[in-house]
């Protein structure tokens, strides 16, 4: 019998990463606006690619 497919796309697996990174900044003293930046700049850096 075949295994079945993971119900977690990887598009939704990205964004609990990047959610569960929003309440880490948020839960060491960032506030929301400073959270939702660093995130930000975690996306754009991951969608540039390395060197850039």
């Amino acid at each position: 019998m075949p295994d079945p497919e993971d119900p977690i796309t990887l598009l939704a697996a990205a964004a609990v990463q990047l959610h569960e990174a929003y309440m880490a900044y948020v839960g060491a003293g960032f506030n929301e606006n400073q959270a939702l930046y660093l995130v930000g700049q975690i996306l754009s850096a991951s969608v540039r690619g390395p060197g850039s």
